[in-house]
């Protein structure tokens, strides 16, 4: 897990306002059709979350929201991906969407191991099958990294979308000064996760550019990693402008790690 310590360095205002920007974004999910989970973290914090349940035995992806995802943009993800039967269960982070307490960066690694545990108890209790993948979006990347390095045999795969290498970078490319290393150190938690990882990041970036996520790419032990680059004009509209080629996508790299054929077009 992410130390602590180093991540309070994160919970500056400009830093937690930039990447939790918590205020005008909807804070129930009702009429959304997700079933709403209260996971308690380790420090007693309510920690809500949104289950888009899918067919048992599909996938089943614990997802990590962007700076930029509101419940809206995720109950869209939820629905693509529901077509396939897949699930999607995504955590609200402290302070925002319904969850207790104030935003902070160096309490989200404790946050999602807290809903990491609370989601396979539901997922264990139902008698589902399907295996757990772990996906997040730009900050959410480095929160699913984190996991995937600690619970590498519970996942099938990583998906990370408009992920960074280094934090110093990613704050940068949002215009926020900062010098303090790596806090999240995702290079080194790379190197830890020898499963696939798919790869999904804006040809237009301009918070991090394809030179720069390269180097993360590189570190991925598997074999049947890979980067699909996306022709949008940046990385808040990734899944917009993909269309129904991005649920395709994320379908077919998780058939091919349970080991099912592609689907064969029609001539």
């Amino acid at each position: 897990m992410v130390e602590i310590g180093q991540l309070t360095q994160l919970d500056r205002p400009e830093i937690i306002n930039a990447l939790l920007p918590c205020e005008g974004k909807e804070g129930s999910c009702a009429g959304s059709g997700a079933e709403t989970l209260t996971v308690t973290s380790k420090d007693g914090t309510e920690i809500q979350s949104m289950a888009f349940w899918g067919r048992p035995e599909e996938p089943h992806i614990l997802f990590f929201p962007a700076e930029y995802d509101t419940e809206t943009g995720i109950s869209e993800l939820a629905a693509g991906l529901g077509k396939f039967g897949i699930s999607l269960i995504s955590m609200a982070y402290r302070g925002c969407m319904g969850s207790a307490g104030r935003p902070s960066i160096s309490a989200l690694p404790q946050d999602a191991e807290a809903f990491y545990h609370a989601v396979r108890g539901c997922y264990i209790r139902a008698k589902r099958t399907g295996p757990l993948v772990f996906m997040g979006r730009s900050l959410g990347s480095a929160i699913a990294l984190d996991l995937a390095s600690r619970h590498v045999k519970e996942s099938l795969a990583l998906i990370l979308e408009s992920a960074f290498d280094s934090t110093e970078s990613f704050l940068s490319g949002k215009g926020i000064p900062f010098s303090g290393g790596d806090p999240f150190s995702n290079r080194s938690k790379m190197l830890k996760y020898h499963k696939a990882v798919l790869f999904i990041h804006s040809y237009r970036d301009q918070a991090v550019s394809l030179n720069e996520i390269d180097s993360l790419v590189a570190e991925s032990r598997s074999k049947a990693t890979q980067l699909q680059i996306v022709p949008s004009g940046c990385r808040e509209d990734i899944m917009e402008k993909a269309g129904d080629l991005y649920f395709t996508v994320i379908r077919d790299f998780l058939n091919r790690r349970m080991g099912r054929r592609p689907h064969r077009r029609k001539k």
